[in-house]
């Protein structure tokens, strides 16, 4: 059995988020003059989520992270510092606050085709560009370069 002190220690097993930054979520949080308390009910999480995400001990879903983002009144992109001029599809779909899955769901592809995509592993199609594009609310020039990034990393 793991003492309190190694669950501490144990990180998500989820990759974190690319570009979270937990102060600036405690920074808006305090501005809206909210509680952890109060920002968890809304969200419908526990207070020590809350808690784990502005420590940085945990991370927020993409889809929480808008819910709280659209609860203390601003924008997604001002909780995730990621250069515009460096983000790949899978920034786009965290600062457009959706999980792989419901990227999936709603442009009609598989989530491990979408996973692909991401990744730079499968080619983006004309088709699924525009679809991407549509969804995410981007000019389709951003969703094909945000392809090109992953797909040139090493």
């Amino acid at each position: 059995m793991m003492s309190s002190d190694e669950r501490e220690k144990t990180v998500s097993p989820r990759q974190a988020l690319n570009g979270f930054v937990p102060a600036a979520l405690e920074s808006a949080r305090d501005n809206a003059g909210m509680t952890r308390g109060t920002l968890a009910r809304k969200i419908g999480v526990d207070p020590t989520t809350i808690h784990g995400w502005e420590t940085g001990r945990s991370h927020p879903t993409p889809d929480l992270l808008a819910r709280a983002a659209e609860e203390l009144g601003i924008l997604v992109d001002a909780l995730v510092d990621i250069d515009p001029d460096q983000r790949t599809l899978t920034d786009l779909r965290v600062l457009a606050g959706l999980t792989q899955r419901q990227l999936a769901d709603r442009i009609g592809l598989s989530q491990p085709t979408v996973g692909r995509i991401e990744r730079g592993e499968a080619r983006l199609t004309d088709p699924a560009a525009e679809l991407l594009a549509s969804t995410l609310g981007l000019p389709l020039p951003i969703v094909r370069d945000a392809h090109r990034r992953a797909r040139d990393a090493d």
